[in-house]
């Protein structure tokens, strides 16, 4: 008795240190959620230059198919306060629905420099890498702001993207010295990078809803509190690489001299390096970041902008294997201990080991604790959201707060369930297509 009775203090030690350390990041989560993006935005000193001083910028939209408010999204690129970017629409097929709301973007803003390339090429079983290949060859700019076809960004985005992209560069330097003159920026993005320079700018995801359904409601739930606030957390610390490839910009030059993660491909004579290296992944996002960290050693930037985010109508269907699909490519491709651990983040299994262990270690009333965990997570949870959505208020429906406690509720309830279904196989279906997940991380289409 005297054995079990150590082994469970134990027990309850551990499980507390965790319980800490995970309130720990929720709440500077939290914290980043309300000191980066609750106050107002700053104007980029980018704005005010001329075209000939500023750097130029190569905008990418990858698409296919009529995604949700597809036109607003596209749009947005094309209201942007920078002085110096082309916008270059990438698709696969002439036939794609995408190509006419494309079209009707173009003629609305003549004045913007656009372009749509349309290529069928085929690099590897990535569709966006595929669609991103000739627009990677073509861009006229060295820096590349890739968008997802669903994201939508505020006019100042840009360039504030471009500052924080710049703030510790090596090539900034002769830029600060002298904005005023004619040299561009891509003759000094050629020289090799730096150890500790930024590599890529990312903005966390903000989930908007037009059509309530409760598949979207949920997952705006997970978007808007959970995912952003975990995101932002780790991103803090910055002890390793965490992007979503929605809205990311980077050097096209660091991104051609990152050599491939794949085995697969390392092992042909004559592997490909660059982007081509990275179409065996449905993550390629994940993976570009860890290459330009670790590889390179390059940073990542975040700034006050979100990425607006519109999500569809789906199904809870949907929800779920969206989440299922992902949590079995990243249980190939992060140490089995995350993967594990994962679970034990989440506010109600959280919630019921912490109670415990305090229980055990303290002597305190379990469920008391468990209640009072749940209001607290709830209310941090609902302060990130009010915070990632301070700066674009009128964006969407009036929100109803009582509407997305339920849905938050119900994420939080299918957590485990949904974690338990994702790591038992690892196959994962996108875009209609089918897949298998290999232990490398790399894919392999089911369908072919």
């Amino acid at each position: 008795m005297a054995e079990r009775g150590i082994f469970s203090l134990l027990l309850a030690l551990v499980l507390f240190v965790l319980y800490c350390v995970i309130w720990a990041l929720c709440v500077l989560g939290w914290r980043t959620a309300r000191t980066r993006y609750a106050g107002r935005l700053m104007p980029s000193r980018m704005e005010s230059l001329p075209s000939s001083s500023a750097p130029g910028v190569t905008i990418i939209r990858p698409l296919c198919g009529l995604d949700n408010n597809l036109y607003n999204a596209l749009e947005s690129t094309m209201k942007l306060d920078y002085p110096k970017y082309e916008v270059i629409f990438a698709l696969q097929d002439e036939k794609d629905e995408a190509l006419a709301v494309v079209k009707m973007v173009i003629e609305k803003y003549p004045e913007v420099s656009t372009r749509i390339i349309i290529d069928d090429r085929k690099v590897g079983v990535n569709p966006k890498i595929n669609n991103l290949m000739t627009p990677f060859e073509q861009a006229s700019y060295d820096l590349l702001w890739v968008i997802d076809a669903t994201i939508s960004v505020g006019p100042g985005t840009l360039g504030r993207t471009v500052d924080a992209f710049l703030e510790t560069s090596s090539f900034s330097s002769s830029f600060d010295s002298d904005l005023e003159s004619t040299q561009l920026m891509s003759d000094d993005m050629r020289k090799p990078p730096v150890k500790g320079d930024v590599g890529l700018v990312h903005h966390v995801p903000y989930a908007v809803v037009y059509q309530r359904t409760w598949g979207s409601l949920i997952e705006q739930a997970f978007l808007n509190t959970t995912h952003a606030k975990m995101y932002l957390a780790i991103n803090a610390t910055a002890v390793d690489s965490c992007v979503m490839g929605k809205s990311n910009l980077y050097s096209r030059a660091n991104i051609a001299s990152l050599t491939t993660p794949s085995p697969t491909l390392r092992s042909r004579p004559n592997p490909p390096s660059g982007l081509a290296g990275f179409s065996p992944f449905l993550a390629e996002d994940n993976m570009i970041a860890l290459g330009l960290w670790h590889e390179l050693g390059l940073k990542h930037a975040m700034t006050s902008d979100v990425a607006l985010d519109f999500l569809g109508a789906l199904s809870v269907r949907d929800y779920i294997n969206r989440r299922v699909r992902w949590i079995r490519v990243r249980k190939k491709m992060t140490p089995i201990f995350a993967v594990l651990i994962e679970p034990f983040t989440e506010s109600i299994l959280c919630g019921i080991y912490g109670a415990w262990a305090i229980d055990r270690i303290f002597i305190a009333n379990r469920v008391a604790i468990f209640f009072v965990h749940m209001v607290i997570w709830l209310l941090l949870d609902l302060s990130v959201r009010r915070s990632l959505g301070a700066n674009v208020k009128g964006i969407g429906p009036p929100s109803s707060t009582p509407l997305f406690v339920v849905a938050w509720l119900a994420r939080e309830v299918l957590t485990l369930p949904i974690w338990l279904y994702g790591i038992i196989s690892s196959d994962v279906t996108w875009r209609g297509k089918r897949y298998r997940i290999l232990n490398s991380g790399e894919a392999v289409a089911l369908d072919e």
